[in-house]
């Protein structure tokens, strides 16, 4: 089977998207026939310099990649970001064309509206296309007040839905977004459930000391850790006033791990504010996540009010990888509450209340971490590994170029809605 894959992110980039569209990919290509339509590396401009052209060609392992060209703005920059992406969407055109006629196509919603493209080479090439909602768009930017036009509003949500409309099946990454997607008219019977994961081989829970840990001084601390995107989404503010309201916890230090656009601001807040048990880290290399997560005592999942089902944390299955519990500043019923609840690995608070969430890190410090780090664990393995997850987009694209949802229903017994159970 030949599999088209459209998205601007993959490997080397090192955003989340990326990292997860690389490990399906690999596994995909051990079965079947992989060509990736991405752009430039963006993280790392360096990588960029044996790349030449509108088109140009690589490879990641056995995994064909057609690198699209687009500008570069600053990501910081709303107006270059859009640019980004619509000369991007416009020169991928050219590489899904290029590619060998598939016979699915897979895409996911990075850059957002990049599924126009794959529903245009799904439509000439006469084959089913697979739309993977990472975030429910325009409604996630609407909540985060980042696009305000009404006009520009009611043509994204129309074009969105006209997408989910035409995709052969449409993937939530959480039960939350599948609530979200069936509220906003998408066919209930299209929707296939498949969490996000983490490569447990790569994130487990550490033998011994955390190298980190022991590097920063923290032997002795109760460490409360964000790890993953600094951005506008993952409710910091809150976590920095929560910080403020235990200033005098000498022994609690909270450590903000990984880089985005909110991090210079947050860094002014806790400046502002005289923090002195609030501690930045760079980005950590995939390599070290697993001493890097397990340097913390107790990580927090943080999510502003309103997002809930249209953006899925995924930094929540690393945690569980290395074996820890988490605080989830979260609204009820979305999914990294629901996994704290069904696998006693974690607990809920309101989100946007600093209390709250003070009082739930002072609650856990006496609480049975290890048990729960142990419960943490067990549901990765049970539930949220690579192969897990992967293994069902393979049987997924497999049934759809077999045969359509025919093939779904026969797949999973009758009803073409894949569930997974708690």
């Amino acid at each position: 089977m030949r599999i088209l894959v459209v998205n601007q992110y993959f490997h080397p980039d090192r955003s989340a998207t990326s990292q997860l569209l690389t490990e399906l990919c690999e596994d995909l290509s051990e079965h079947h026939d992989v060509t990736v339509v991405a752009g430039r590396p963006s993280y790392d401009p360096s990588e960029t310099r044996e790349l030449h052209g509108f088109l140009a060609e690589d490879r990641h392992g056995s995994i064909r990649v057609l690198r699209s060209w687009s500008t570069t703005f600053p990501r910081t920059n709303m107006p270059g970001r859009l640019t980004n992406y619509a000369t991007y969407l416009m020169s991928c055109m050219a590489g899904a064309i290029r590619a060998t006629r598939p016979d699915v196509v897979l895409t996911m919603t990075d850059p957002p509206v990049v599924a126009v493209a794959a529903a245009a080479a799904s439509t000439v090439r006469k084959v089913p296309f697979v739309y993977v909602n990472q975030d429910v768009f325009p409604e996630v930017g609407v909540a985060l007040g980042r696009i305000r036009q009404p006009t520009l509003v009611r043509s994204l949500t129309a074009l969105n839905r006209s997408l989910r409309r035409r995709a052969a099946s449409v993937v939530a990454i959480g039960r939350d977004m599948e609530r979200r997607l069936v509220a906003l008219g998408c066919d209930p019977a299209k929707i296939e459930v498949f969490p996000n994961w983490t490569d447990g081989s790569l994130v487990r829970p550490l033998e011994g000391p955390s190298r980190l840990r022991g590097r920063c001084g923290w032997d002795d601390r109760f460490v409360v850790m964000h790890s993953g995107n600094v951005g506008l989404s993952q409710d910091l503010d809150t976590l920095i006033a929560a910080a403020d309201l235990l200033r005098e916890e000498l022994d609690v230090v909270f450590a903000i791990v990984g880089e985005g656009a909110s991090k210079a601001a947050v860094m002014a807040d806790v400046a502002h504010r005289g923090l002195g048990n609030v501690e930045f880290l760079p980005y950590q290399p995939k390599d070290d996540l697993a001493d890097s997560l397990g340097a913390a005592d107790l990580h927090v999942v943080g999510l502003k009010r309103g997002l809930a089902g249209y953006i899925v944390p995924s930094k929540v299955y690393g945690i569980l990888a290395a074996g820890k519990p988490y605080v989830a500043a979260v609204e009820p019923g979305t999914e990294p509450a629901l996994i704290a609840e069904e696998h006693a690995c974690g607990v809920r608070v309101e989100p946007g209340d600093p209390g709250a969430l003070a009082a739930a890190i002072r609650e856990m410090q006496g609480a049975p971490l290890d048990e729960m780090g142990t419960n943490a664990r067990e549901a990765l393995e049970g539930r949220f590994e690579r192969r897990i997850a992967t293994e069902s987009y393979r049987r997924l694209l497999e049934a759809l170029a077999e045969g359509g949802r025919s093939s779904l229903r026969s797949l999973y017994g009758g009803d073409a809605r894949h569930r997974y159970e708690g």
